[in-house]
């Protein structure tokens, strides 16, 4: 008698404990993973400090540990993503050979930890991200429930200040981080494949507040790449739980006009920034930065001149880059990467640098396509791969890109114990 694979894969292994401390533990510490800085800035604000390096760190190195361990399998079967992952290392490790050292220590060490993310998730299964799952939701609900009060409280405060985004616990990227952690909720729940009207209702409705919080301190970025994650996840979803999908979708959509109406006078502010136009004109030889009159209270135009001061090195790199935080020596607006992680690793460790991490994130995400239109498990990795790569196309950095490292490991992890389940199908089939 034969069983369809879709029903057969979204079946758990036979024996496989749901809800116990392992798997408790690894939901939490893939919340941590996912969603780092919220942790710490929650942290940070408890104690009432401005960060420390040791501490973050530490805590950084501990969850990224936590993660192989609590995931730990001998067996394991390389796939073409793990390969292009190892020649990412050695074109990174050949940039700084022969660029010398190019940054501090601590990017340096923050690099290495982003980059161990990898290999840590790597080890993650089917079935870590289904035992594990409930206890996740939990955990990012707690972050983002924290976050968006923290941020309701300081929005309350800053409301008419005129640097626009309130200031949380004194980190003005605050609302962006938390707002992350609410996005990998969100996920969480349009991916679970259990969506029904009134949950539908129910979850909407509490998400709809810290939406409009975000949206009223006027994070941007990240709502546009929450909405391409949400077309993705209701693309990928079955046709019964994908009207729920697009239901959420326009709750989220009216909750953000409600957060941008409520500060009418501020995010009117930052539209006419999206259009303001650099007065200068660009010369060959310099960056483009170099010559042109930014706005320094316009991040977007901030991001445009950096990406164009990137395509403007890039063709000088060569194939191992400028090293390491090189583009911040280039470019004349100072002390700023390029906040794309592609573009970076294409300057500063060249093309064959840039090729490699682009190839990784192409490779691995599509290995989970089809898996994804029938398992649920899958489709959560997978949307939440593509809620950190868009994110790292306006705020991504090599050297603090944690959850996109964690994320690709865990879709190959996903994709490798898939595979190792053929034989099983076949065997159940026959």
């Amino acid at each position: 008698m034969s069983v369809p694979v879709g029903k057969l894969i979204l079946t758990a292994p036979a024996g496989q404990p749901n809800g116990g401390p392992g798997e408790v533990a690894f939901g939490v510490t893939f919340a941590c993973l996912v969603s780092p800085h919220a942790v710490l800035i929650l942290f940070y604000g408890l104690i009432g400090s401005s960060g420390n390096s040791l501490i973050t760190g530490a805590f950084l190195t501990s969850a990224t540990i936590a993660a192989g361990l609590l995931c730990f399998r001998r067996e394991i079967f390389l796939l073409p993503a793990d390969y292009l992952f190892l020649a990412l290392v050695l074109c990174i490790l050949s940039s700084s050979i022969f660029n010398g050292s190019t940054s501090n220590a601590k990017e340096y060490e923050l690099l290495a930890i982003s980059l161990a993310a990898y290999p840590a998730c790597r080890l993650i299964s089917r079935a870590d991200i289904v035992s594990g799952r409930a206890a996740f939701v939990w955990a990012i609900s707690v972050m983002a429930a924290l976050g968006s009060g923290a941020t309701t409280v300081a929005l309350w405060q800053q409301w008419n200040d005129q640097h626009g985004k309130p200031y949380v616990f004194g980190f003005d990227a605050a609302g962006t981080h938390f707002l992350g952690s609410l996005c990998f909720l969100i996920i969480a729940l349009v991916t679970s494949g259990g969506l029904t009207l009134r949950r539908t209702a129910i979850v909407s409705s509490l998400i709809f507040l810290p939406t409009a919080v975000f949206a009223a301190s006027l994070v941007r970025f990240t709502f546009i790449a929450l909405a391409g994650t949400l077309c993705l996840a209701a693309v990928l979803s079955e046709a019964r739980q994908r009207k729920y999908v697009v239901t959420m979708a326009f709750v989220i959509l009216v909750a953000v006009a409600a957060g941008l109406l409520a500060r009418y006078d501020q995010a009117r502010l930052f539209a006419d920034y999206a259009i303001e136009r650099s007065p200068g004109e660009i010369g060959p030889e310099k960056p483009p930065s170099c010559y042109l009159q930014v706005n320094p209270r316009n991040s977007i135009a901030i991001r445009k001149a950096l990406v164009q001061d990137a395509l403007f090195l890039i063709p000088g790199s060569g194939w191992f880059g400028t090293g390491l935080d090189s583009f911040m020596k280039f470019s004349c607006i100072k002390l700023t990467e390029v906040h794309n992680s592609v573009l970076q690793a294409a300057v500063e460790f060249g093309w064959l640098g840039g090729l490699l991490l682009l190839a990784l994130i192409v490779v691995a995400g599509g290995s989970l396509l089809l898996l994804a239109r029938y398992d649920d498990a899958s489709r959560f990795v997978l949307c939440g791969l593509a809620l950190v790569v868009l994110l790292s196309f306006a705020h991504g950095r090599v050297s603090r890109d944690g959850a996109l490292f964690a994320l690709l490991g865990c879709a190959v992890g996903l994709k490798e114990t898939s595979r190792a389940r053929a034989p099983a199908r076949s065997a159940v089939a026959a």
